[in-house]
């Protein structure tokens, strides 16, 4: 319990952080290692636990830290990061995954562009199918191997997972195993 407690202050601090540093005005490109590095050390046997918790705690965090309402001048830059994989909005959801490009950083964030397959938006499940096989053919094949192991155990329990989606996953496993 403790352990998990522990965890759990590591994940919130990590993504306040993250958020904080978007939303810092700076030009600097946002920091998201703290984030990897705790993303690293969480089970993805609990992955939709810290996907729920990631996702609200980084919604807060954005909520809050947000451009003083009387600075009506100025327009925030709106930065797409690999944790809008898991906004409430299913247009900043296809939006992240069609604008992302190179490697994910660890299982973890691999793991949330695999679940997008199963995304209750039908344009969010294209948008995964087209992007998925170029982002693991970038990825560490250990991430593409952890991500898939949990992913495949539990594609029959996802209610929206159609054939293409499934296709393109052992398209990936054929591709990362064979």
């Amino acid at each position: 319990m403790q352990q998990l407690q522990t965890m759990e202050d590591q994940v919130i601090s990590a993504v306040q952080d993250f958020a904080n540093s978007i939303s810092s005005g700076s030009k600097v490109v946002a920091d998201m290692s703290a984030l990897i590095d705790v993303t690293d050390n969480l089970p993805l046997s609990s992955f939709d636990y810290w996907e729920r918790l990631i996702r609200s705690e980084f919604s807060s965090a954005l909520r809050e830290s947000s451009t003083p309402k009387w600075k009506v001048w100025s327009k925030p830059k709106e930065f797409i990061t690999w944790l809008d994989l898991i906004s409430w909005d299913g247009y900043r959801r296809e939006k992240a995954l069609r604008a992302l490009s190179g490697a994910a950083p660890n299982a973890f964030f691999f793991s949330l562009a695999v679940r997008r397959l199963n995304d209750w938006v039908p344009q969010v499940r294209k948008a995964a199918r087209e992007k998925l096989p170029e982002i693991a053919g970038s990825t560490d094949p250990d991430y593409v191997v952890e991500a898939l192991s949990i992913a495949l155990s539990n594609w029959n329990s996802w209610g929206r997972i159609e054939e293409g989606d499934k296709e393109v996953l052992l398209q990936i496993v054929n591709g990362h195993l064979f």
